[in-house]
């Protein structure tokens, strides 16, 4: 959660590293600019108070409604940690009582329910739909066309199918350094 300028800067770092952001790709990736201005809404929303900033944040939540038309992306503000990783772009769907931790990864196709919870280090693959008040512990790969409709309180395994279920024990951690 962002709490102070100092946090917001690590999440922008997080994200720009994490997305690769480097040089003009800064002012032309359209998912950066869906990050960038989501994070901002973070921050000002938890931090600044005024007439002001109640401005600013209008404007940003007008431009995040643009952003998300032009790229598909919808994930409200205040629902992933630090290090979110989207590759592509196109038709991603997250409610707003949803909660995910640092370094999650999102792939297009992408819709997640009503208070779902997810721990750190989650990929969720491409078609993947994650159902109501379903709860994904750490370290988990959800496959692609996946249909998560429980808990996963396992960490480090891997799910897939229609309903998914533990297909291996070696999930995300397993995989990939971050």
């Amino acid at each position: 959660m962002i709490t102070n300028k100092r946090s917001y800067l690590d999440y922008i770092s997080a994200d720009k590293k994490i997305n690769r952001i480097k040089g003009l790709s800064a002012y032309f990736n359209t998912t950066w600019k869906y990050l960038k201005c989501m994070r901002k809404i973070e921050y000002i929303e938890n931090c600044k108070k005024g007439w002001f900033y109640n401005l600013q944040k209008s404007w940003l939540k007008y431009k995040l409604q643009r952003l998300s038309v032009l790229t598909g992306i919808t994930i409200p503000p205040h629902t992933f940690g630090k290090g979110l990783y989207i590759p592509h772009y196109g038709s991603i769907v997250v409610s707003r009582n949803v909660s995910f931790g640092d370094y999650c990864v999102i792939q297009n196709g992408v819709n997640i329910s009503e208070g779902v919870k997810g721990g750190n280090h989650i990929y969720i693959g491409a078609g993947a739909k994650l159902m109501m008040n379903t709860e994904i512990a750490d370290d988990i790969i959800i496959g692609a066309n996946a249909v998560v409709t429980k808990k996963f309180t396992t960490p480090n395994v891997v799910l897939a199918g229609i309903p998914a279920k533990t297909i291996s024990e070696k999930g995300f951690k397993d995989r990939v350094k971050v």
